[in-house]
């Protein structure tokens, strides 16, 4: 009795976890890649909407800048999304002379509802009439809400650069 019992309980568990559709790991870093292209896209063509579609729209949401002399947080959407208005609405540099290149992505899968993200954001081009080359590493944690991949958490390291003179 035991032996059955033992089967009919393995069978039931391997039913169970077969029939759990599989997550296609690719697919979904691809899915998560798009969300930092459309974020940026949204920044640069000055868009806010766009932006704040990448977003988790909630009090538990934050951003932080995080600078050698100290950081500037920003928790809960209401506060990231006033921040990110006044910055789509500067005026005072020309976002056509400014590329952004995200490269050297770890992407970590911790189900198919969450992730963390770590990349280097590479900052080149003329900015106020000056020549700017700068590296910001990022981690960023996301949520998948409505078949999206969002933001929950962003954190922007600006590396300290050479002083070329």
């Amino acid at each position: 009795m035991k032996k059955y019992l033992l089967v009919l309980f393995a069978l039931i568990f391997l039913t169970g976890t077969s029939c759990k559709e599989k997550i296609d790991i690719e697919k979904e870093k691809e899915a998560i890649k798009a969300v930092f292209e459309q974020e940026k896209a949204g920044f640069f063509s000055q868009n806010f909407a766009a932006m704040a579609e990448t977003w988790v729209q909630e009090p538990s949401s934050v951003k932080v800048y995080m600078y050698p002399e100290g950081q500037r947080k920003f928790e809960g959407w209401d506060a990231i999304s006033q921040q990110d208005q006044k910055n789509v609405a500067d005026t005072t540099w020309d976002r056509k002379s400014v590329n952004l290149t995200f490269r050297n992505f770890q992407i970590n899968l911790l189900d198919d509802e969450a992730a963390w993200v770590m990349c280097e954001a590479l900052w080149e081009g003329v900015y106020q009439g000056n020549p700017m080359s700068m590296v910001q590493t990022r981690i960023n944690i996301l949520e998948k809400i409505d078949g999206k991949w969002k933001y929950a958490l962003m954190a922007i390291y600006n590396q300290p650069q050479e002083n070329k003179q």
